[in-house]
């Protein structure tokens, strides 16, 4: 073999090499899984319910270790997301991210499980006031983290909405007698703040703080359930684990029979926000024949660019999954407990 052959040859094999056993900086997010839900939704006290149909979540498969040709791979196919790994990572390790998603699926658990319960009209959570992760001028020097607002001028201000809705109709200038007490509930007294300026609104008074309601679990309900998702990590199973949750507890048919996957997080007001994946978990629910796929709805155009047949609506908020489910014929417009739950 002539020497410029070979060198050629040898080139080529090392390049093959490289492209197989180096590994490179990036994760690649693939369709995972779709899971039924309602054998993972576990109802410690009150009456569970049959249904035809299910909801599940769908789940991205992530593939940590990319070499050269699944770079090459993802780079074409559009059921692929290829992802820097310090997007995915930012500070943290490996580990301390798994850990970081563990969170996020506890969080998200505890969240659908209030949501569900407060849509049913049992609130498992009480607002005790707002506390404030910081607190800088004009508030400084009356307000600290160490206390807890109540009240506003004689108006009850337990959550953080009902507080700024308060404020917000006050002027830069304007003088507020703000009720507070200790983080313990104790000491109660009050301190007046004199309004700045909103630097996005100069118009609008400003009162300094970071607020955050508090909140107090409810104890001795009639409904105590639990959510089984072993070692799924994420919050963008909030919405499903929702409703999973609403037709595990009632009577009737709440997906109509239909096979419903849904993806999205959701907050303690039921609002659904964007997720990550979601072209990913689109083909997922599609080669699982899924009946219907609800979606953020800021992430509906994208999801129906794969999904091919697959039925896909947006939704906001857990209202509008509801009405969704409703006009398919689901029960999901008259929920309700049996009577002895209430």
């Amino acid at each position: 073999m002539r020497p410029v052959v070979a060198a050629g040859v040898l080139l080529v094999g090392l390049a093959v090499m490289a492209m197989t056993f180096v590994r490179l900086p990036y994760f690649i997010f693939r369709p995972g899984t779709v899971n039924a839900l309602s054998d993972r939704i576990v109802v410690f006290r009150g009456e569970t319910f049959p249904a035809a149909g299910e909801v599940y979540f769908t789940t991205v498969r992530q593939d940590s270790t990319v070499n050269g040709w699944e770079y090459l791979w993802a780079k074409v196919d559009d059921a692929d997301l290829l992802v820097s790994q310090e997007s995915v990572l930012g500070d943290r390790n490996r580990d301390e991210n798994r850990q970081f998603n563990i969170e996020l699926m506890r969080v998200s658990k505890s969240t659908a499980e209030a949501v569900a319960l407060r849509h049913l009209g049992l609130d498992p959570f009480v607002a005790t006031g707002v506390g404030m992760a910081s607190v800088r001028d004009p508030a400084a020097g009356h307000l600290t983290t160490d206390d807890v607002i109540v009240a506003i001028d004689g108006v009850s201000t337990m959550r953080v909405k009902e507080l700024v809705a308060v404020v917000k109709g006050r002027e830069p200038g304007d003088r507020i007698e703000i009720l507070i007490e200790d983080l313990d509930g104790a000491n109660p007294r009050t301190v007046v703040v004199e309004l700045a300026a909103r630097d996005d609104d100069p118009t609008v008074g400003f009162l300094g703080i970071a607020p955050q309601t508090r909140w107090e679990d409810v104890e001795n309900l009639p409904i105590d359930v639990g959510i089984r998702t072993d070692k799924v990590g994420g919050n963008s199973a909030g919405l499903a684990l929702t409703l999973a949750i609403l037709e595990v507890l009632t009577p009737g048919e709440l997906t109509a029979g239909l096979r419903v996957a849904t993806t999205g997080t959701i907050d303690i007001d039921g609002e659904v926000g964007p997720i990550g994946g979601i072209r990913q978990k689109v083909v997922a629910a599609r080669r699982a024949g899924i009946d219907l796929f609800l979606v953020p709805e800021h992430e509906v155009s994208d999801a129906r660019d794969v999904a091919g047949d697959l039925r896909v609506e947006g939704v906001a908020n857990l209202d509008d999954a509801l009405d969704v489910l409703a006009e398919l014929g689901g029960n999901a417009d008259a929920l309700a407990l049996p009577t002895e739950s209430r």
